[in-house]
């Protein structure tokens, strides 16, 4: 009852168009290929005028950007580093660097460090291959749960509780033959993350290219990122990926220490 009518009496002060603003945010966010006014205002049930003025201030504030096509528009890079900074991911990137390029030295292949998102994983620092090819993501890629193996070295430490709630989000889009698709399926192969420390996609987004990732864990054992290698099936081979895992593994736990990960 006393939660209520708090949450009444604030509605009496709130800001309409700060409001507006924070659903574009949310908009944004949850389709990173970009939005076009009109159905930036069709979603949020708001007029055109009233959403370009919106988006105006936030292309002003450098929040959001056009797309090539001067018609959509996305979340800008500095709106993304606030949101990681909110969550202290400056901080993890501060405390896993050193530890990403000698996992990179050690193993040859790009190394790459994400977190969580509400649905998803974003990439938020890398560590270029020492191969003359490699695989470079842009940072704030977004990566999908099911696909990946930060997704899953993440969401395999996480409370029944709130594995249960992001597993419900996930749509399980195939991309080719070896997307798990199958919930069940899924869940006992976090299961095997679990218990190994590490996570695998082979090939599962993007054929013919193989990932390898653990999760870095707080002082809490919350698994607030995970590092992980990208590199071709040819040199990032099915029949090592276990052995890659546990090195990645080490490099992992190495991170969640400097956290305080097993000091409580």
């Amino acid at each position: 009852m006393i939660s209520t009518e708090k949450h009444i009496t604030h509605e009496r002060y709130h800001v309409p168009n700060l409001k507006r603003g924070l659903e574009v945010f949310e908009l944004l966010a949850k389709n990173p290929d970009g939005m076009t006014l009109p159905e930036i205002s069709k979603t949020a049930g708001y007029s055109k005028s009233s959403i370009f003025r919106i988006l105006c201030t936030l292309e002003d504030c450098g929040y959001v950007a056009k797309n090539r096509d001067e018609r959509t528009f996305r979340m800008s890079r500095k709106l993304a580093a606030l949101g990681y900074a909110a969550f202290g991911e400056s901080n993890i990137v501060e405390k896993s660097m050193d530890v990403l390029r000698r996992m990179r030295d050690k193993i040859g292949e790009t190394s790459m460090l994400g977190t969580m998102l509400d649905d998803g994983c974003v990439m938020i620092e890398q560590a270029p291959g020492t191969f003359p090819f490699k695989f470079l993501g842009e940072i704030g890629m977004r990566i999908a749960f099911h696909t990946s193996a930060p997704g899953k070295a993440m969401l395999a430490f996480l409370s029944k509780d709130e594995v249960d709630r992001k597993i419900a989000k996930i749509k399980f889009q195939k991309f080719n033959e070896n997307t798990i698709v199958d919930k069940k399926k899924f869940m006992a192969e976090l299961e095997t993350v679990k218990n190994n420390g590490y996570a695998f996609d082979k090939g599962e987004e993007i054929e013919g290219v193989n990932c390898v990732g653990a999760p870095i864990l707080d002082a809490h054992g919350y698994p607030v990122a995970a590092i992980w290698i990208t590199g071709p099936r040819e040199r990032v081979k099915v029949s090592q990926l276990d052995e890659i895992g546990k090195i990645v593994k080490s490099y992992a736990d190495e991170i969640s220490g400097r956290l305080g990960f097993g000091l409580l």
